[in-house]
């Protein structure tokens, strides 16, 4: 986390900081991106960096957890019993994501490109870890579910949470070969990752996938 040196920035000055490291981030894996690079561009010391933060890892996962946070208040006030069924639960996370991604594309750009970082040797422990906390929420989601008789109870819970983690991650992969979408291009020009039309064709990609999740989960 950030050393008190750099929370006693002048805010312009922190934005300025964070804004850059997260398009280095967004655009390079974790190995790959240089904090050479980012203090040259902003005019400053590399050891100042240091002055805030004790690593590249600690800078890293304040960032992480900065994007986390800032996305989370547009998705943790839904609820999955103000929904008929979880797959309108499902969708609407999307939705909501898509709203971040417009209103946040620098923190959004950050978020998408974390499945990059997932093969860089330095990160091999952090990224299980993060892997095992996506797979337990899925496991309670799923369970929830199975214990309300809307989900299958034949599978194992967390088989069936690690082919929902796959599908999920796979949307992006399904409308780059289909709909001829470089989301990629957005990541780097800094743009919102699903702005506009891209939307709406994320959402018809979402509805494409659930026709087919619902006869492999429900009952």
């Amino acid at each position: 986390m950030p050393k008190e040196t750099f929370l006693k920035l002048n805010p312009e000055k922190r934005k300025k900081i964070t804004d850059s490291f997260l398009r280095e981030f967004s655009t390079n894996n974790y190995d790959d991106a240089s904090l050479t690079t980012v203090v040259k561009s902003l005019g400053i010391a590399k050891g100042s960096i240091y002055q805030y933060f004790d690593s590249k890892l600690d800078l890293f996962l304040y960032l992480q957890s900065e994007c986390g946070a800032i996305k989370a208040k547009y998705i943790m006030h839904l609820k999955r019993d103000d929904y008929p069924d979880f797959w309108a639960y499902f969708k609407a996370l999307y939705r909501e994501g898509i709203k971040f991604d417009l209103n946040h594309p620098l923190e959004s750009n950050f978020l998408h490109s974390l499945a990059k970082h997932i093969h860089a040797p330095s990160l091999k422990e952090l990224t299980k870890k993060w892997f095992d906390q996506v797979i337990g929420v899925m496991c309670s989601w799923i369970q929830h579910e199975v214990d309300i008789g809307h989900f299958r109870d034949d599978l194992p819970v967390k088989s069936m949470a690690f082919f929902l983690y796959t599908v999920s991650i796979s949307i992006g992969d399904y409308m780059r070969t289909m709909h001829g979408l470089n989301l990629d291009e957005n990541i780097k020009s800094g743009k919102p990752v699903y702005a506009a039309q891209k939307g709406q064709i994320l959402l018809q990609s979402v509805d494409e996938y659930i026709a087919m999740l619902r006869k492999a989960f429900e009952k």
